[in-house]
């Protein structure tokens, strides 16, 4: 695409020459005033212009005074309407929200009573097992006291066993050395003569 000959400007103060010497602007007529340039983008320039220009030049026109007494009427009453839908719509808005908060509260408070009920029965049954758990030691204590006191009394035992052992074996020999003497005696009897 070739780059634009005119700027808009320029196209915009040659169709306000046209317009001066009180000629209808086309796009062949700026194209002249110009020296050049696509008709068709210098009206659409121009056109552009113009639209604007149009819009900015409307005049303002009072309404009749009847027209205008209509118009104020309806336009309260309108305004009235609306203002009515609008405290409407908020007082039903409200409505739902104060619902929404009222179930929301609800809900809180019975998952907080559900919360504080289940944490008072996780307390008692903590303190159940930390009284268990004070009985098992207690418990435990004893069982150990009691384990040492038979070990003690099995070491003795173990002890006055060896004695007797000991002892037993002692007198075992002395029977044995009973019966030779015996035997001895009884040898030395049948030798004597006379008997």
């Amino acid at each position: 695409m070739r780059p634009a000959v005119h700027t808009d400007e320029e196209i915009i103060e040659a169709g306000k020459r046209i317009q001066d010497q009180d000629r209808k602007v086309t796009g062949y007529g700026l194209r002249n005033e110009l020296g050049g340039g696509d008709q068709k983008r210098l009206l659409a320039v121009w056109k552009n212009f113009t639209s604007h220009d149009v819009e900015e030049t409307i005049p303002d026109t009072e309404l009749p005074a009847e027209l205008e007494e209509s118009l104020n009427s309806a336009s309260k009453t309108l305004l009235n309407h609306l203002r009515s839908m609008a405290l409407q719509i908020h007082q039903a808005a409200t409505k739902v929200a104060e619902r929404q908060v009222a179930e929301i509260t609800r809900q809180y408070k019975e998952l907080e009573e559900q919360t504080d009920a289940e944490l008072k029965d996780a307390a008692i049954i903590i303190e159940k097992r930390e009284s268990e758990i004070v009985d098992l030691k207690y418990n435990l204590a004893i069982t150990e006291e009691k384990l040492d006191s038979a070990r003690r009394d099995s070491e003795q035992h173990e002890k006055k066993a060896f004695q007797l052992q000991t002892k037993l074996d002692e007198m075992k020999g002395m029977e044995s050395l009973i019966a030779r003497m015996e035997a001895l005696e009884a040898r030395v009897q049948d030798k004597k003569p006379g008997t």
